[in-house]
């Protein structure tokens, strides 16, 4: 049951947040989790929700009061809201950095309390400027920390790996049998690849040098440093590149960029280019007939997220991103003698 996934999630943690009124999302999919665990957590929860692609609000606050309805052990504080009022801004003790109340900028931020603390749900190396006004942030000394997600009771990142296989079937390609190439620059890439290289024939890396060691593994080949395109024979016919590029809202990929689009037309049989993260110039690719997918990517998105391949990753995630408004608000960064946040 996932209510039983919320809460044990919060108890590994030992996520606390009692007597914090936290402003947070109320969202749908997977990310219905968010303000649950906050109310598990003990927190007062403003959920702010709004009308999206991805479902109406009625849909949002109905879908989450069916799983805080299974919650018996006593009643979760959530209040859902549709306005962003100056009072509710300035109650909160912990603002998320969540995608309906993107951007965090001034005309917001202003009724906040000094004392506020801001988590960011990713790590600090995926940091985007557009997510925040950081100038009046900083101005007004508010805390931030990015999450990691790499500490053991976090552990986004092993879902790595699961999701270039859901992309790779959603593309309408196979594992078995085939052969890949991956193209990096950041920390995904071990991840990705020990899962893939262990259900692929053979798995080529394009990454920065230093990280060659990270790559030590059986059926993995490396073919060149980032942004180089190398490709050996052995892997010209590879089924599929994955691409995966930060920063992920400017474009690596293409004519006259760091990644040549024109290498990999004149390196690769057929190339068909996997967006896993990372924009790219779709025109060049269109001009000199590379296939990719998906075809359609947001400028700083993923071309595949940890929710499409369940609530598991998203639990963790988010779990994580509050254990660090926790840290903020505490001044205890550790939680089992590990680092739960990097300062911002």
């Amino acid at each position: 049951m996932l209510i039983d996934k919320l809460i044990k999630h919060v108890e590994v943690l030992k996520l606390n947040l009692k007597d914090k009124v936290i402003l947070t999302e109320a969202a749908s999919g997977a990310y219905v989790v968010t303000p649950i665990l906050a109310g598990i957590a003990g927190a007062k929860v403003y959920a702010y929700t709004k009308n999206s692609p991805y479902g109406t609000v009625k849909e949002v606050v109905e879908n989450t009061t069916k799983i805080i309805e299974s919650y018996h052990t006593s009643q979760l504080n959530i209040n859902f809201i549709e306005t962003l009022t100056p009072d509710i801004i300035a109650e909160a003790d912990i603002i998320t950095n969540s995608g309906h109340l993107r951007p965090l900028n001034k005309e917001k931020l202003k009724y906040a309390k000094d004392s506020l603390v801001i988590p960011l749900m990713y790590e600090a190396w995926e940091w985007r400027e557009a997510d925040m006004d950081i100038n009046y942030i900083k101005e007004r000394r508010f805390k931030i920390g990015a999450t990691n997600e790499r500490h053991p009771d976090i552990d986004v990142f092993n879902y790595l790996g699961d999701m270039a296989v859901k992309l790779i079937f959603a593309s309408g390609s196979c594992c078995y049998k085939n052969k890949f190439v991956l193209i990096c620059n950041n920390d995904f890439g071990p991840y990705i690849a020990k899962v893939i290289s262990k259900i692929c024939s053979g798995l080529g890396i394009i990454d920065k040098k230093e990280n060659r060691d990270l790559y030590n593994m059986e059926n993995v080949t490396w073919l060149s440093n980032f942004p180089e395109i190398n490709i050996s024979s052995e892997f010209k016919s590879a089924e599929a590149i994955i691409f995966t590029a930060y920063p992920f809202d400017n474009p690596l990929l293409g004519v006259n960029m760091p990644v040549s689009a024109t290498e990999i037309k004149n390196q690769f049989d057929n190339p068909f280019i996997l967006r896993y993260a990372g924009d790219v110039d779709i025109s060049s690719l269109d001009e000199l007939g590379i296939k990719y997918y998906p075809d359609h990517v947001k400028s700083g998105h993923m071309g595949i997220i940890p929710s499409e391949i369940g609530y598991d990753p998203i639990i963790r995630l988010q779990a994580g991103g509050l254990k660090v408004a926790e840290a903020l608000a505490t001044g205890n960064y550790y939680h089992n003698k590990i680092r739960v946040l990097d300062l911002v």
